[in-house]
């Protein structure tokens, strides 16, 4: 679900951000006073940790697991020599886990759609560095940004000068003209035919495409841009204005188009879609993914898992807009179909456990995206504590890892050797509790993404 701004991308902030940092080095060194560099020590020893591996459905207790560099050197029960100059963390009981996975995010969205249309492009980007900032310390190690972040923002992150998760981004979402990516005032000029796109791109707004010819254009130029996946918006959406969530958007000749585009590439398209009519169009024309999917019937979702593709539900971004919507501004018309994608939850989550279907572990927030860790606790209605860990981590990996050879990072979502350093100790038992995740501040003793410590609450020795 989105807004405009929702799945739509902030490609040219960021490049102004981007272009900024990389031409002016004493601007580079300013920002980074901003972004202070995380603890990045040689080698790190956790001893004595409750290790929940990504995989499983419970803890092993009395591991330890020696980090060297950014990978996982070593998983085990055995006594383990810290080499020369590591950093010694005891665990005391803790529940090690991997770093968290959300694969649906809009790193731009830091504020509520309405102040993003009036914000500049300068703005955006500040806003986009707060809320990567942001979602590291709340334990996600990775994202895939699903409309809103190009590949100069994953430099940015990947180089260090803003601290953040490392990002799967797709650039543009691609919508049709009256799609759910329509972001224009009701009655105004189309770009197309006012020869100019100023007013969607000024702010990196969704791009309108009609036809295949368009469709592989922006997708290829989306790749160009450092797109590891494609975005289409194919079905009605909850809070654009235009498109009822009946409405099926694109045509099979589009859909197979940015397929095309994608496969060359060696990756998939990813699509917005809630009802029956536009999913089952996209499944038959060659789509790997769908996002949301609330509506669906039972036949649809047995389809999804026959053919192999993704079903990626969210839960908190339903219950942040009808907690808020109505103080943010949302119509009556919009709330309405917030409560119509609400309705369909509990069949949807029901089918995906019948059938199997991948899912991974999705918020979708526009705004209020403090909010992302309640995802746990609003999942732990349908899901066992272990089913919704492992939606959040190794089952995160295997939905972004379908970008296949776009990687460039490594294995990430498990705690077993080879794998990237992702870790997060936490106080408590999330297998028991796993509300103790709404509150990550407080929960989370110690964050690191790559080898590297961006939290440390514990002692360590030498």
């Amino acid at each position: 679900m989105m807004t405009t701004l929702r799945h739509s991308s902030r490609r040219a902030a960021v490049c102004l951000l981007a272009v900024a940092v990389s031409a002016l080095p004493i601007a580079a060194a300013a920002f980074e006073t901003v972004a202070p560099k995380p603890q990045a020590p040689s080698a790190v020893l956790i001893r004595n940790a409750r290790v929940f591996d990504g995989k499983g459905d419970a803890l092993v207790d009395g591991l330890s697991v020696l980090v060297v560099g950014n990978k996982i050197a070593k998983v085990t029960k055995d006594a383990v020599e810290a080499p020369a100059g590591a950093l010694v963390i005891d665990a005391a009981g803790r529940t090690l886990t991997p770093g968290f996975v959300d694969v649906h995010v809009h790193a731009s969205a830091w504020v509520p759609g309405a102040q993003t249309r009036i914000s500049s492009a300068w703005q955006i980007g500040v806003y986009m560095s707060k809320s990567l900032e942001e979602t590291l310390q709340r334990g996600f190690t990775t994202v895939r940004d699903a409309g809103g972040a190009d590949g100069s923002i994953a430099d940015l992150v990947e180089r260090g000068i803003v601290n953040g998760p490392r990002i799967f981004p797709s650039g543009p979402a691609l919508s049709q003209t009256s799609g759910h990516g329509d972001g224009r005032a009701p009655y105004a000029a189309h770009p197309y035919f006012t020869r100019t796109n100023e007013a969607l791109a000024a702010k990196g707004l969704s791009w309108l495409v009609d036809g295949p010819d368009e469709v592989l254009r922006a997708a290829r130029e989306n790749l160009k841009n450092g797109a590891t996946q494609i975005k289409i918006l194919a079905g009605g959406g909850v809070l654009s204005q235009f498109d009822p969530l009946f409405t099926v958007q694109f045509t099979p000749e589009e859909i197979r188009a940015a397929v095309t585009a994608a496969g060359d590439w060696g990756t998939y398209v990813m699509a917005h879609a809630y009802n029956v009519k536009s999913v089952r169009r996209l499944l038959e024309n060659g789509v790997k993914q769908i996002m949301h999917g609330h509506l669906l019937d039972e036949d649809t979702v047995k389809l999804a898992a026959e053919k192999g593709a993704v079903i990626e539900f969210e839960l908190v971004w339903v219950w942040e807009e009808e907690e808020y919507g109505k103080s943010k501004g949302l119509s009556e018309a919009n709330l309405a179909k917030v409560l119509e994608v609400k309705r369909g939850m509990n069949n949807l989550t029901g089918y995906i456990k019948k059938y199997h279907v991948l899912t991974g572990f999705g918020t979708d927030l526009v705004g209020n995206q403090h909010y992302q860790n309640k995802e746990f606790a609003l999942r732990a209605a349908h899901f066992t504590p272990a089913e919704v860990l492992r939606q959040a981590t190794s089952e995160g990996y295997q939905v972004i890892a379908m970008c296949g050879p776009l990687n460039r990072y490594g294995k990430f979502g498990v705690i077993e050797e080879g794998a990237l350093a992702d870790l997060l100790l936490i106080n408590g038992d999330p297998l028991k509790d796993i509300s103790i995740l709404e509150k990550p501040e407080s929960s989370l003793a110690l964050i690191m993404k790559d080898g590297k410590l961006f939290k440390n609450t514990l002692e360590a020795g030498r």
